[in-house]
């Protein structure tokens, strides 16, 4: 029978039988301008030979291309009636957007049919039961595709010059790696993964590593290629380029995870260029160990944005090759701080199930709402013993669009990650998390957690000035308050400025001059806003001293509470925020002994160190979105800047820090975020609350 042009594509049910699925084969053309054609047909995994696309669906409507697509009718089955089976075939004409036209113009062959696996045509999008399907066989389709094709680019608006460039550098580094460790050592799939992982380690990152076995195995190796990278005559355009790279649309997908992950090689193209995942994984992980090297000026003068996602595509093969649970691979994407987005959110918790050994513990269905699914996630990780989701600091992260008005609070919002932070405490000690979920009317859900915690205390002051409050008024950066980073250049302080920040040190020093000299020494370098922090950090020092009634220790674990070792064990700086009065903590002269040198042997002042910039940021950063307040029970603590007078806080067994929580009805509470509490982050008041009582919480 002739095939029929019809006018709305429709696709026919795959049937029941496990592993069925359907392929695209694309037409062979000599111009690479000619209509795409393909005929889509269903077949089995276990049967089929086929490669996989992996790519960026972008914008469907900005330049998109016309495709012919003939819909093959499934062959008739055995003992199926002739009366019921239609022979021939359908014709459509379907518009599909840029980036998946370029993909399949690039890979079509001249004078061979390509048969491929791509979503967009092999999966009815419209029904949300076959999406189900065939997302628990995405582990099965990708790693049973011969090859997985990556498609980079270039996008319809892009200049492809820069990117192109990036491949040269590709084969260099790839050149370069095979002179050092040869070329059969790389070519063991286990050898690579260690390799790139150790390569891309930035100078912190590899300190941290040092005591892992097989780290030390590969230091050698990836220090020996970062020297010959950063030697080599061309070392500007291999980071330039690459820098470029990273910042490719591709690596922001959720699901490359999965489709790089599990597949059994890939390709990654851009236009006309390609590299191995070895290859290309490899490079930008010495380009991320190279944008390490470099001081944050250093940076800025460059104009990098490098962006380290690429590096959930290695982790992926890590975590497919070791073979973990599910509860394990949910832990790792936890803690994993790469913001990764999908078009569906509910893919932000599907696409990580194909990575696991045991990804039907967590049910696939698109009927279910986003709160049930991330509802039923939370369920599934309390189910295995795992609490540190409860303690997630995420103090400017917009509300979801989401999730409703109503989704617990106990719940992990996977659309919105936060930082695990308070995951390096210790507050409940060795005791174990005694949590059910219960019952609860009022909700729309219907469900509430029952937690076993011990009382801290009840909120009874708040200062009035919060973080953000405070940062703005000194002149930060909105994007600086955000991120809690003091990054971009300083800008010179207005005369306001400067006559507001004297009044503030003639305000803590009143029986000392000071000449505007010395204010010029503390502002005077710029690598960091400087002038702004200087503002800010007065004013954060005296609303924490005002709460404090002169518990000097408190202080200083409150102003040292995120600090890295090497500054908070560090003496001068102990000494400094241990000051007995607030003008023993802003002693100028210290101060200014303890940041800058100067290379002409000249008065302090001149030049921040980089130990300077670690302790300016540390205190920056320990005091980011939030608020100080005091308890009842006498102790010093910080907190989500939603904090107010009559919350209280309280120690959950099995939960790393203290969480502040607020009355919501008679009978239950609502968790507000995580708390420092001084004297209390080590399991110091667990020793005498051996008991507790438990709470219901929604």
């Amino acid at each position: 029978m002739a095939a029929l042009l019809a006018p709305k594509f429709d696709y026919r049910p795959l049937g029941d039988e496990y592993g069925n699925f359907r392929l695209l084969e694309l037409q062979p053309a000599i111009d690479r301008r000619d209509l795409l054609r393909c005929t889509i047909e269903h077949a089995s995994i276990d049967t089929s030979a086929y490669c996989a696309l992996s790519y960026v669906w972008g914008d469907q409507k900005a330049d998109s291309s016309e495709m012919e697509i003939t819909y093959k009718r499934p062959k008739r089955r055995l003992f199926e009636s002739k009366k019921h089976y239609q022979e021939g075939a359908v014709v459509y004409r379907k518009e599909i957007g840029s980036s998946l036209a370029r993909a399949l113009r690039y890979l079509r062959q001249p004078y061979a049919c390509v048969v491929i696996w791509v979503d967009a045509f092999c999966i009815d999008q419209e029904s949300k039961d076959e999406r189900a399907s065939q997302v628990k066989l995405m582990t099965k389709i990708y790693s049973s595709a011969q090859v997985v094709h990556a498609w980079l680019g270039p996008e319809y608006n892009e200049d492809p010059a820069v990117n192109t460039a990036a491949f040269d550098c590709i084969d260099l580094i790839w050149t370069l790696a095979k002179r050092i460790k040869g070329s059969e050592k790389l070519a063991s799939e286990n050898d690579w993964l260690q390799a790139c992982f150790t390569t891309a380690q930035t100078p912190a990152e590899d300190l941290q590593q040092r005591k892992n076995a097989v780290h030390q195995v590969w230091a050698s190796f990836s220090a020996q290629l970062l020297q010959a990278v950063i030697s080599h005559a061309q070392a500007g355009q291999i980071y330039t380029t690459l820098d470029s790279l990273s910042q490719m649309n591709y690596f922001s997908r959720m699901w490359i995870l999965q489709e790089t992950g599990r597949a059994k090689r890939v390709v990654f193209h851009y236009g006309e260029r390609e590299a191995s995942h070895q290859q290309l994984l490899l490079a930008l992980g010495v380009t991320r160990a190279y944008n390490g090297s470099f001081a944050r000026d250093q940076l800025r003068m460059l104009g990098s944005k490098f962006d380290s996602r690429f590096l959930s595509c290695v982790i992926a093969r890590l975590t497919c090759s070791k073979a973990l649970g599910l509860h394990e691979v949910l832990k790792l994407a936890f803690f994993d701080r790469s913001m990764h987005s999908a078009t569906d959110p509910r893919d932000l918790v599907y696409a990580l199930l194909g990575l696991a050994t045991n990804p039907q513990a967590i049910g696939v269905s698109y009927e279910l709402s986003l709160d049930e699914v991330y509802i039923a996630t939370a369920r599934f990780l309390f189910g295995q013993g795992f609490t540190d989701s409860l303690i997630t600091f995420r103090p400017y992260a917009r509300s979801s669009d989401f999730l409703s008005q109503e989704f617990p609070s106990w719940a992990y919002d996977w659309s919105r990650r936060g930082l695990p932070s308070f995951a390096r405490f210790k507050a409940a000690k060795d005791t174990r998390p005694r949590l059910s979920f219960v019952r609860h009317t009022g909700t729309v859900h219907n469900i509430a957690m029952s937690l076993k915690g011990t009382w801290i205390g009840r909120v009874v002051a708040v200062n009035e000035h919060k973080f953000s409050a405070l940062a703005s008024a000194a002149g930060l950066d909105l994007e600086v308050i955000q991120s809690g980073r003091l990054q971009g250049g300083a800008r010179p302080l207005t005369m306001d400025e400067k006559r507001v920040l004297g009044h503030l040190l003639a305000r803590i020093h009143p029986n000392v001059q000071l000449l505007p000299a010395d204010i010029e020494k503390l502002i005077s370098q710029t690598a960091l806003p400087l002038g702004n922090f200087w503002c800010w950090w007065v004013w954060w020092v005296l609303s924490i001293w005002s709460l404090a009634k002169g518990n000097t220790n408190e202080v200083a674990e409150l102003l040292l509470r995120e600090a890295p070792p090497r500054v908070s064990s560090n003496k001068d700086v102990l000494r400094l925020v241990s000051a007995r009065d607030v003008a023993g903590l802003m002693d100028l002269q210290s101060w200014s002994n303890l940041l800058f040198t100067s290379s002409t042997g000249a008065a302090p002042g001149s030049q921040l160190t980089a130990f300077g910039i670690d302790i300016v940021e540390s205190l920056f950063r320990s005091a980011w979105g939030t608020r100080p307040f005091a308890l009842d029970t006498g102790f010093l603590a910080c907190a989500a800047e939603v904090v107010q007078v009559g919350d209280e806080v309280v120690i959950f067994h099995g939960v790393k820090a203290p969480l502040v929580i607020r009355r919501a009805g008679n009978d239950a509470y609502r968790i507000l975020g995580p708390a420092h509490v001084c004297g209390a982050m080590q399991g110091q008041l667990m020793d005498v609350a051996s008991s507790g009582e438990t709470y219901t919480l929604i």
